[in-house]
């Protein structure tokens, strides 16, 4: 069966994949506004996007009531340890999943570009520190990272070298840039990786950036260039 996602083909025989996953409450859909700017160029024509769509479940900071949602979060500001590590695991096994329908279709591990947003950036961060799936790059947009005790004692090293490009808001109120900075001084200073790139957005908040999104493009195209 094929795993639930909004995925938008290639213009030609697809040699690239961008797998995005979505934050708290939304859906694939949200972020299918990547796939539509990349269209703007031929430099694209060539990528597949996959954006995958959470599995509705209880949330405790939503009063327990159900939503889109790839683990629990018990409170906001918390932002460094989380109690439900369980359900981290089970969504980074698929994540894994989705990486390998992209390689049952051709696509090369060196090409398959691994983000996400909020929750989903913290997924991709957590596919990079914890997976034994080698990808050609990570983007993650103001993640949520909330297992730093966890991605310490069980890192593997398969992406230590992996671009990763993070990008965070100055003036995020949900995920606030302190937390962005403890995550990138986690993966650079504790995890080993070495080539993170961390970005802050003066004034933004808990979004994206329009020179955010232009770098992830530039991202994808400098990893996965037509062939």
């Amino acid at each position: 069966m094929s795993l639930n996602a909004v995925r938008v083909a290639s213009k030609v025989p697809a040699t690239a994949s961008v797998i995005f996953f979505h934050g708290l409450g939304d859906s694939g859909a949200g972020w299918q506004f990547l796939s539509d700017m990349a269209r703007r160029s031929s430099d694209f024509d060539h990528v597949r996007f996959i954006f995958p769509n959470a599995p509705v479940t209880p949330v405790t900071v939503n009063s327990g009531i159900p939503m889109p949602s790839w683990f629990d979060i018990q409170r906001f500001g918390e932002w460094t340890n989380n109690d439900d590590v369980e359900g981290y695991l089970k969504s980074i096994e698929t994540v894994g999943k989705y990486i390998d329908e992209e390689i049952a279709y051709g696509i090369k591990p060196e090409r398959i570009i691994v983000g996400g947003f909020s929750q989903g950036g913290g997924l991709a961060l957590g596919t990079a520190a914890l997976s034994d799936k080698k990808v050609g790059a990570i983007i993650a947009l103001s993640p949520a990272t909330p297992f730093f005790s966890h991605l310490k004692e069980n890192k593997v090293d398969v992406n230590k070298y992996t671009p990763v490009f993070h990008g965070h808001g100055t003036a995020d109120p949900v995920i606030p840039i302190g937390a962005g900075k403890a995550i990138s001084d986690l993966f650079k200073n504790h995890l080993g990786f070495e080539n993170y790139d961390f970005n802050t957005y003066p004034g933004l908040q808990h979004s994206a950036d329009p020179d955010e999104i232009e770098s992830v493009l530039q991202l994808i195209k400098q990893i996965a260039p037509k062939e």
